[in-house]
């Protein structure tokens, strides 16, 4: 299968899930205004944190929530081979996790005869990670991985806003107790890597004697595995694969006679046609629109109208004639049809608009769609179907992007670490997740969907014309989607949209120079 990348060469799309905190340490809390969702009207008890949502500065955050954890005094691991006649509990044959074949793998045997899913039992493994829909599914089994490996992990989970704080803070420290981290490579990646941050995980991968034969890597999908390098080394391995879908209520739209949208105009005109039918009492449409929070979906509007991140000078190009008019026509939608305090909105609560009913229409990522679809908890959970980006004029062209673990360069466990991100990304994970509407960045997990599904169907036509380049591609992605988050404000408050891309491509191109220079 390929990805089309829209004049550059195709992306060939090849492989990828985790956790949840438990027991914990210092605790971060960013003390924001979106951080209290105590004022929405009605729909989901949300958790924060699943597809991108903005970093906020160090200097933001307060210290809060959660129990203490005492600094690490682990001794360094060492990371040769075990003696070949001491397998865990001096057992004489290669030890097989607990007789189980469907968790770990059908051997615990590597292809040389002495891999070892136990060797290193008694390491204790922390873990960060965003409080993302996934990671509960692997809190669900990880008893499992330490029942079978004898590896403790204790996991801290945030809120996203303050998850990216709390990890940056951490290793800025450089004493950080982490062992393994949630990251989102289009987000992040760049800038751990220049400060060397994350380990290279290519040794592991090919190594036999500490990478099981089960794992499968080229069972991922290879232009995800690429978004996860650097400098052609490999520093993440991929959770789970996102790209971004219209949902719509299909009982708003049978009522009103409407068809999903195929192109951007018949987009506004369907949102046009709920919002004025309820008289505003049901938003034609929401979407994202708080700064930075914004960018990831606007992006696909972007590209969509034909509009590039960069010139092929490496100049930012976010104030041409076809950047221009998506901020215009993302603007507008929210503007005319969309929820009054949009500009406020980050995904959580765009979704609890959609879900409680108060939406027609919502845009954003399709790991989303277990809150759309949960009894419980939406008021629209057997009514949402489901549609790619509609055409723009220079096609359809919406984004990938996905959440993946690496290994903290400050880790004294760097081969346990493997073992357990072997475990969280592997397939048995990766199904699971995926039948719960988590979508896998596993190609074998892809060809056993139901076809019938309009959430698969339209998440793969997305996977197909979709663009891997969901932020800006420069070091401090941080700052430029702040920078751009800006221009985005600005059009949906009807601002002058030509005079803020202007200004947001001079910052831009100031925070390329200086990272040039």
């Amino acid at each position: 299968m390929y990805f089309a990348r829209r004049g550059r060469e195709k992306l060939r799309f090849s492989k990828a899930a985790v956790v949840r905190t438990i027991t914990g340490g210092l605790c971060l809390s960013v003390i924001s205004a979106c951080s209290c969702v105590a004022e929405w009207e009605g729909g989901l008890p949300l958790r924060d944190g699943a597809a991108d949502a903005e970093e906020v500065p160090a200097d933001e955050q307060g210290w809060v929530h959660g129990p203490e954890r005492e600094p690490s005094d682990r001794p360094a691991q060492a990371l040769e081979q075990p003696d070949e006649q001491e397998g865990p509990d001096e057992q004489e044959e290669p030890w097989k996790p607990g007789g189980r074949t469907d968790k770990i793998g059908e051997s615990s045997a590597s292809r040389d005869g002495d891999f070892y899913w136990a060797r290193h039992a008694g390491t204790e493994l922390d873990v960060i990670a965003n409080d993302h829909p996934w990671v509960e599914i692997v809190e669900d089994r990880l008893e499992e991985f330490e029942e079978n490996t004898g590896i403790t992990v204790r996991f801290e989970v945030y809120p996203e806003d303050q998850f990216r704080a709390k990890r940056r803070v951490e290793m800025m420290s450089g004493v950080s107790d982490f062992d393994v981290l949630m990251i989102m490579p289009g987000q992040a990646l760049s800038a751990y890597v220049a400060e060397g941050w994350v380990e290279p995980l290519d040794d592991l991968l090919a190594d036999d004697s500490i990478t099981a034969p089960e794992y499968e890597v080229d069972d991922y999908y290879e232009g995800v595995l690429e978004a996860g390098a650097r400098d052609d080394k490999q520093y993440t391995m991929p959770i789970l694969l996102e790209t971004s879908l219209l949902a719509y209520n299909e009982e708003l739209f049978e009522r009103f006679d409407l068809s999903p949208p195929e192109t951007m105009g018949e987009l506004e005109e369907a949102a046009r046609t709920v919002y004025e039918g309820t008289d505003g009492e049901v938003y034609g449409i929401t979407l994202r629109g708080n700064r930075a929070a914004a960018t990831s979906q606007w992006a696909d509007f972007l590209y969509s109208f034909g509009g590039e991140w960069l010139d092929d000078q490496g100049r930012a190009a976010i104030d041409s004639e076809e950047a221009i008019e998506s901020l215009r026509f993302y603007g507008g939608l929210l503007r005319n049809y969309g929820p009054r305090d949009a500009v406020r909105n980050r995904w959580y609560e765009s979704v609890s608009l959609f879900t409680s009913g108060r939406a027609a229409m919502i845009y954003d990522a399709n790991v989303f769609r277990p809150d759309y679809e949960d009894a419980d908890r939406s008021n629209v959970h057997d009514r949402v179907g489901y549609a790619p980006i509609p055409e723009g004029p220079a096609g359809r062209i919406p984004h990938i992007s996905h959440w993946g673990l690496a290994v903290s360069s400050q880790s004294p466990a760097l081969e346990a670490s493997w073992l357990f991100i072997q475990w969280a990304t592997g397939r048995e994970i990766s199904a699971e997740a995926h039948r719960r509407g988590i979508p896998s960045a596993r190609e074998s997990i892809w060809e056993q969907q139901d076809p019938s599904s309009s959430w698969a169907e339209a998440s793969m036509a997305s996977y197909a014309a979709a663009d891997w380049q969901w932020n800006p591609p420069i070091i401090n992605v941080d700052a430029a989607r702040e920078v751009v988050g800006r221009a985005i404000v600005a059009a949906i408050l009807d601002d002058n949209v030509v005079e803020a891309a202007q200004s947001a491509a001079a910052e831009l191109d100031g925070i390329i120079e200086e990272e040039e220079s």
